[in-house]
């Protein structure tokens, strides 16, 4: 039998090539990547990628980069150099904004790559695991837990192919999910696609996560995206990758402005802006505690921004300690109802019942929905429709992406 033939990237110009970087980060720069929230018609957050300078008189893409790495043993390595660009930028990161940074799930085995994320405070920060060869998720579960409580959210890459299974989404539980371009390519014209989204929608409502569509490049692709709920896109029909935090632009805008409405005489369901309530706010931790312990209501931990960071709740009874909720649903003004619903009943069972935070476009706190407030609601609702003699227009749509 002919032995295999060796890989390109084992040549060791390829080895010289990270060694040059390595010793030279300035070659390397970061770019973001605006990703949109189409229903504010804003920009939610920015995905730092990587572009290199020619190197030994040849220039070569991200992709020959990473993929050199991952052949030759040294992503870790390359991971670690991308990481200690982008994590800086977080403090120039504009008010109501994430970030997402990029790390192979082997390189969070590494100690140098967690420990240099966890040494920065990851409030803002969404780490995406980049999905290229397969892994072992149950092995991530003490990084993930670490990065969590430095306030980093998990995205999962590229779901819908390659390695990210079910079974993977259910082991990481990522609060994001980044539908593969693959799937959105197209999709305006292949009803098996939009399937395949709208099933994906389904998990991320199980998961409590938000979905992000990768790889948007026509007002088709966008339209069908927005119709069937997805809240988060990201493609070059919007933005395309610069460097600085760039706000969406005029021509995006407009992009967004004409797409398609809801239809003649369907006024939707409730938002959950509709019922949020405002509660005290603190500074701190203990000052809420003790607030709560006073008055038995919830009060909200807010920034110098009014960014809710932590929810301190009353005791299930009488005489117990308040409780601190490091990690809290949060929606925005403009979440129907039923979907609120969803996230609420798909959270652990410890935590199933507590109040949802809603935050403006911009991430300021507006007030708290309780699960029963949104339990009412759909109650009323369904109350019109069989008093109606016709169903509500909200339950009949149902939940989606």
């Amino acid at each position: 039998m002919r032995a295999p033939r060796a890989l390109p990237f084992a040549h060791g110009r390829w080895r010289g090539r990270l060694a040059d970087l390595a010793a030279h980060p300035e070659l390397l720069r970061p770019v973001l990547h605006p990703v949109v929230d189409v229903a504010a018609g804003r920009v939610a957050g920015y995905e730092v990628l990587s572009r290199f300078a020619p190197l030994r008189g040849r220039a070569h893409g991200p992709e020959e980069w990473f993929a050199a790495a991952r052949a030759l043993g040294r992503s870790a390595e390359l991971d670690l150099l991308v990481l200690r660009r982008a994590l800086p930028l977080r403090e120039h990161l504009p008010h109501g904004t994430f970030l997402t940074v990029n790390a192979a799930p082997a390189s969070l085995g590494d100690r140098r790559v967690l420990d240099l994320l966890l040494a920065h405070d990851l409030t803002s920060v969404v780490v995406e695991l980049t999905e290229h060869t397969d892994y072992d998720a149950g092995a991530l579960s003490a990084p993930l837990d670490a990065l969590r409580e430095r306030g980093a959210r998990i995205a999962l890459d590229d779901v819908g192919t390659g390695h990210s299974g079910l079974l993977r989404m259910a082991v990481v539980r990522p609060e994001v999910l980044k539908v593969d371009l693959q799937l959105v390519r197209g999709l305006d014209g292949d009803p098996v696609k939009r399937s395949l989204v709208r099933f994906l929608g389904e998990c991320a409502d199980r998961l409590d996560a938000w979905v992000v569509a990768e790889g948007v490049e026509t007002p088709g692709e966008l339209d069908v995206l927005r119709s069937m709920g997805v809240p988060l896109v990201q493609g070059f029909l919007l933005a395309r990758p610069a460097e600085g935090f760039a706000p969406l632009s005029p021509r995006a805008r407009r992009v967004l402005s004409t797409g398609s409405a809801a239809p003649p005489g369907d006024e939707g369901p409730r938002l959950s802006g509709q019922l949020a309530r405002r509660t005290k706010t603190s500074r701190t931790v203990d000052e809420a505690v003790r607030a709560v312990a006073e008055d038995r209501a919830p009060v909200v931990v807010v920034d110098e921004r009014d960014v809710p960071r932590v929810l301190v709740l009353p005791g299930t009874h009488p005489g117990e300690d308040p409780r601190v909720r490091r990690a809290c649903t949060t929606l925005a003004p403009e979440t129907a109802v039923p979907e609120a619903a969803a996230r609420a009943v798909s959270r652990p069972a410890p935590v199933r019942f507590d109040p949802m935070v809603c935050t403006d476009a911009t991430g300021r706190y507006v007030g708290v929905v309780g699960v029963e407030d949104v339990v009412l609601d759909l109650a009323g609702a369904t109350g019109r429709g069989a008093g109606g003699g016709a169903e509500d227009p909200a339950l009949e749509r149902g939940v989606v992406a």
